[in-house]
């Protein structure tokens, strides 16, 4: 009985490190995760606010790709928006960045009424250790 425990323990820890090691093959690039700032004009961030939730609707009901899309606003400062945005991968990314919807919204609506803008990409650390160890 013992022998035939440790022989399914070995045979489930094979099992599951093909399906992590298939998984890694299949996106070896990992996430794509950015964070945007904008700031508008007073007088421009309700419509503002108005596009990105319209684009963050679209972006999650039709992109497969996209994880996360949040909308949020400053606390310290009204006219700043940030999104948070993760992807499934760069190619993902690009999806969303050539979408009619993107291209309709973001640059002909919102684009003239940003301020400023900052775009940083990020790592998210909380996913498996070795992916800092890759990418660090």
């Amino acid at each position: 009985m013992r022998k035939q425990a440790v022989l399914f323990c070995m045979v489930m820890s094979l099992a599951l490190m093909g399906y992590i090691t298939q998984g890694k093959a299949q996106n070896a690039e990992g996430p794509y995760v950015l964070i945007m700032e904008f700031s508008f004009d007073e007088q421009n961030v309700d419509s503002a606010i108005d596009l990105l939730l319209e684009v963050q609707a679209l972006t999650l009901e039709q992109e497969e790709g996209c994880l996360i899309y949040d909308v949020l606003l400053s606390e310290d400062d009204p006219n700043t928006v940030f999104l948070y945005e993760s992807y499934d991968s760069a190619a993902a990314y690009k999806v969303h960045e050539n979408s009619a919807y993107y291209k309709s919204i973001v640059v002909k609506k919102l684009t003239p009424l940003i301020k400023k803008t900052k775009k940083v990409k990020v790592i998210p650390l909380n996913l498996q250790g070795d992916l800092l160890d890759e990418e660090l």
